[in-house]
């Protein structure tokens, strides 16, 4: 049988390259994965990969453009935006945060011709219009970051531009995921970043719960909340923005090029080759929900216990605190934190009144 093609897949991929050459391989990777007719089989013509002298500040917001024409064509679009370089933010003494992805090209005298701001980047995001969109940000730690050469700056790692976190509190199929959370290290490997790894492993069937070709998006999900933080002894552990809002799981590829395997049936004596049916009885589609409700919990647990890390990690700080100014900061992330944990808790407990009505 025929390969399939995902025909309404799209993806623009940056691999930054200079200082961190393995994000070349991880881009090119998902490149060849993506448009592979035997995996995921997305038209090759869909699929625009930057890398190196490629991914400078101009040639990601022309790709970008170009991918918005494309995609806002089609409501059924299923869209990927992969970066893996170097992602942050300046603190100064005098003036506000300054968030930024940095290009192949970056200098630091010129970066507002040569960074991508992380509004920038967020009206991009924005200007995408599927309803299926899913922003995988890869983003190294900052020792290769050119030094700052302004007294009082310092640059620190980010996962996420916050803008763009905020753009995408509304939708319930456009999330974002980080390689790591912004006090940990992204670590890289041979050939590829231990998350990218886990991602193309997902992204080719490894992730894959009902064996129905598709690469779902909370299978896709699970994998990479389970196996980074394994690969890492819990050193790394990805960020998701808002799981708990997905409201299907939705395919991001195929993972086998859409080959629907063969079974044989025996009717008399004669063989009867049939397709794996695509329709399900009602045990299987209840066994199918409880399934993705509990994969669902799983992820929101972890959520759980990261929060509760990090309230943790605040007040210890608390306790050894002195300064009146920083305690004050402290007591207000600890307060958001709070509700934060509350919010996963509420719908930990919704998920679990949905799957008793299952059972």
């Amino acid at each position: 049988m025929a390969n399939a093609t995902f025909s309404n897949g799209h993806a623009l991929l940056i691999g930054v390259g200079a200082d961190l050459p393995v994000t070349v391989k991880d881009a090119t990777a998902l490149r060849d994965v993506l448009i592979d007719p035997t995996r995921a089989a997305y038209p090759p013509k869909q699929v625009e990969l930057l890398t190196e002298a490629k991914a400078t500040r101009q040639e990601i917001l022309e790709a970008f453009d170009r991918l918005i024409e494309q995609v806002n064509q089609n409501p059924d679009a299923t869209v990927i935006i992969y970066f893996s370089g170097h992602g942050g933010r300046i603190e100064s003494l005098d003036g506000p945060p300054e968030y930024f992805l940095v290009p192949s090209g970056f200098n630091w005298n010129q970066r507002a011709d040569t960074a991508i701001s992380g509004l920038e980047f967020t009206e991009k995001i924005e200007a995408i219009k599927a309803r299926k969109l899913v922003v995988l940000l890869d983003c190294c730690h900052a020792g290769g970051v050119p030094a700052l050469k302004t007294p009082g700056t310092t640059f620190i790692k980010s996962p996420v531009p916050p803008t763009l976190l905020s753009s995408l509190e509304s939708g319930s199929g456009r999330i974002v995921v980080a390689s790591s959370h912004e006090d940990q290290y992204s670590y890289t490997g041979n050939p590829y970043s231990v998350f990218t790894a886990c991602l193309l492993e997902a992204l080719q069937g490894k992730a894959s719960v009902n064996q129905d070709n598709y690469a779902r998006i909370l299978n896709v999900l699970s994998y990479l909340f389970d196996q980074v933080p394994k690969r890492t002894t819990d050193k790394q552990k990805p960020f998701v923005n808002k799981i708990l809002d997905l409201s299907d799981n939705f395919p991001l590829c195929y993972y086998a090029g859409g080959e629907l395997k063969l079974r044989v049936e025996v009717q008399s004596s004669e063989p009867v080759f049939r397709l794996n049916p695509l329709t399900a009885s009602e045990d299987t589609l209840t066994k199918m929900k409880r399934e993705r409700i509990q994969r669902e919990i799983s992820i929101a647990a972890q959520e759980r216990k990261s929060v509760t890390e990090k309230i943790e990690v605040i007040v210890k700080a608390l306790d050894i605190e002195d300064n009146a100014l920083r305690v004050r900061s402290l007591k207000i992330q600890k307060e958001r934190y709070e509700e934060e944990l509350n919010q996963i808790q509420e719908k930990i407990e919704q998920l679990q009144t949905k799957m008793s009505l299952l059972t």
